[in-house]
């Protein structure tokens, strides 16, 4: 074979991917002209909170993007590719250009559950228990168990959303990328943004809201710009009353950092350049801050599973009946000292504590592939639950500020007292903040909508992608 010029296999894949849907009887010509992108027909795959919905007749993909089987097998064709060329023939042989696809519907449904997990924990919080408690330390514990499983699943599903757009369109898939990640991201944002300030301002105007911190904040244009584009400060009312935002910051960072890593990979000369520096640039400038070398290692995890689930030694791995109990003792494991004083300090200051939630990373990717790949009773279960992943994110980014107006309200009317009031304000504020997530998700969780009115607007401007010209029929 001829020297491979860089970003070689991706083009590759993209060529099988092509072929691949000619026609319905695409499978009968692979076979026939030896391709490596043979499989079952292709499985949608639905999104959650941060996914990428890939362009197929029912979907198109955290914290908060999913991908078809189409990019799984551009990924697959990565993953497999030696500088030599022989990668890529050998791991159509041994299960990489074979891949079968993912099930997302199974991911999604994690999706959903670690949503509904971190709202569980942070109502817990709200109701039953001082800042500094054992209670208190479990349900921070779990919520952030929840918050390192989006961030692995963000970077599974971003993996293989960017493998298909730069199979498609080469180094150039940048305004793709940031026009699905916008239209994902933006709109429940805004929403988000637009409650904390409601609420905000009924705390300015009489109500004394029960915030973590108690703190003074401000609502002014300046904290609400800072508020819609991620950039909030102490003292904003984003940063006091919806402190759940904190992953989501990071979780577009890191879709920053997959951006620039795909472009130090499919890029050529001057781009290839630019995107490892740009790489190591955001990881030098965020290092020292909470938690953002903790997320990098669990989505580089994610992406890594994705990208490699194709090879066989992986997917045995991931398919081993163990690895599910295994990955749920580790986790559970620091539930044993929540009783220690400085336990949620640690969680968030402890060197060793956070290099252990950064390590954790490696199985919980591992569950993920085996959930994508694998039939049995965990993703059947996780499959049941992917319904509820069409409002996820938007009950993650609008959870806090509304049930801080239940108990908010509660206690300034003096409402339902008593143990049971507090159950019952508990179960309230939790169901509150499940319907009106569900309904607000009917208009703000429609990316594919938001994606025609972004690239047209490009388009109007001469920004976006140029329609193909076709040729004229012959005469």
């Amino acid at each position: 074979m001829g020297r491979r010029l860089p970003g070689q296999p991706i083009r590759d894949a993209a060529r099988c991917l092509t072929r691949a849907h000619h026609s319905k009887n695409s499978r009968d010509r692979q076979s026939k002209e030896g391709l490596a992108c043979e499989g079952p027909k292709p499985v949608d795959a639905p999104a959650g909170p941060g996914a990428i919905r890939p362009r197929t007749p029912r979907h198109a993909g955290a914290v908060t993007g999913t991908a078809d089987r189409a990019s799984g097998r551009a990924a697959a064709a990565f993953a497999g590719h030696r500088p030599d060329g022989q990668g890529r023939a050998r791991g159509a042989h041994d299960g990489v250009g074979a891949m079968r696809g993912y099930r997302y519907e199974a991911l999604d449904g994690v999706r959903a559950l670690a949503a509904q997990v971190v709202l569980v924990s942070h109502g817990l919080g709200m109701a039953f228990f001082p800042v500094h408690s054992p209670g208190a330390a479990a349900a921070e514990w779990f919520g952030r168990l929840a918050v390192m499983v989006f961030f692995s699943l963000s970077g599974f599903v971003i993996a293989t959303s960017l493998s298909r757009l730069v199979a498609s369109d080469g180094s150039r898939f940048g305004v793709a990328y940031a026009v699905h990640r916008l239209a994902r991201i933006w709109p429940p944002l805004v929403l988000a943004i637009l409650v904390t300030f409601a609420v905000g301002w009924l705390g300015q105007n009489g109500l004394a809201l029960l915030t973590k911190t108690g703190d003074a904040y401000r609502l002014d244009a300046i904290a609400f710009l800072r508020g819609i584009t991620l950039t909030f400060a102490p003292g904003d009312a984003t940063f006091v009353i919806d402190r759940a935002l904190w992953s989501l910051r990071q979780e577009v960072y890191l879709y920053a950092v997959a951006a620039c890593a795909a472009l130090a990979f499919a890029g050529r000369g001057a781009r290839r350049l630019l995107g490892g520096i740009a790489v190591i640039g955001l990881v030098t400038v965020t290092a020292d801050r909470f938690f953002y070398l903790q997320s990098l290692a669990l989505f580089s995890a994610g992406a890594a599973a994705a990208l490699l689930g194709g090879r066989d030694r992986v997917r045995i791995l991931a398919g081993r009946p163990w690895l599910g109990p295994a990955t749920l003792g580790l986790l559970a494991a620091p539930l044993l000292f929540v009783g220690q004083p400085g336990f949620i300090d640690a969680m968030s200051e402890g060197g060793l504590f956070l290099t252990y939630q950064a390590l954790l990373g490696l199985p919980v990717a591992l569950c993920l592939l085996g959930l994508a790949i694998g039939d049995g009773l965990a993703a059947r279960a996780s499959a049941r639950c992917s319904w509820a992943a069409a409002f996820s994110y938007t009950l993650y980014v609008i959870h806090v500020p509304v049930m801080t107006l239940v108990f908010s309200l509660r206690a300034h009317f003096g409402l339902a007292p008593g143990l049971g009031g507090t159950l019952a304000t508990l179960v309230l504020a939790l169901a509150v903040a499940e319907g009106c997530s569900y309904a607000a998700a009917l208009v703000v969780e429609r990316p594919r909508l938001f994606r025609r009115i972004l690239f047209r607007l490009l388009a109007a401007t001469g920004l976006g992608p140029r329609p193909a010209v076709q040729a004229a029929p012959s005469a």
